[in-house]
């Protein structure tokens, strides 16, 4: 039993990357997770432009189908309310927002995850749909769970520090 809690809290670490110096870190949760959900953000951005102006032409394509389990105007202002919550979020630079990012980048997440999910229920053809967002999905995750932890991580530091 040991072992396995063992093994857990390493894998935890790994995933929290602790390991990694705190400048790097510190960029990383910053900088760097500023760069994935504009990221994100600016492909949302894109999907529900082509949602948008492609009409029901888009949707009649097999690759698309999928999409329309939503109305397409439902489907879009989802898109774009979330990309630019996410925009708005990365102009401030408060450990709330940051926050704010994390959970937003698990939300997005989310989303992606369901986007991959209808490339692949469209499958038969193979698509770059069917790999490129489901590891957008994984990086999305991972960049908000880790921004999350390691602004509370900082948030505690400073309240111990007083």
């Amino acid at each position: 039993m040991k072992n396995v809690e063992m093994v857990l809290q390493l894998l935890y670490s790994l995933l929290d990357l602790r390991f990694l110096p705190d400048k790097l870190q510190k960029w990383l949760f910053h900088t760097g997770t500023r760069v994935i959900t504009v990221t994100s953000a600016l492909i949302m951005i894109g999907f529900a432009g082509i949602f948008l102006l492609g009409g029901s032409a888009v949707f009649n394509l097999k690759l698309y189908k999928g999409f329309l389990l939503l109305h397409p105007l439902t489907l879009s202002v989802l898109l774009i309310g979330m990309a630019v919550l996410q925009l708005l979020v990365t102009i401030f630079k408060s450990n709330r927002c940051n926050v704010l990012c994390g959970y937003l980048l698990i939300l997005s997440a989310l989303i992606w995850a369901v986007i991959s999910a209808t490339f692949w229920a469209s499958y038969p053809p193979l698509t770059t749909g069917m790999t490129t967002y489901p590891v957008l999905a994984v990086v999305c995750a991972l960049a908000g769970r880790n921004q999350i932890n390691y602004t509370k991580r900082v948030e505690d530091l400073k309240h111990k520090g007083r």
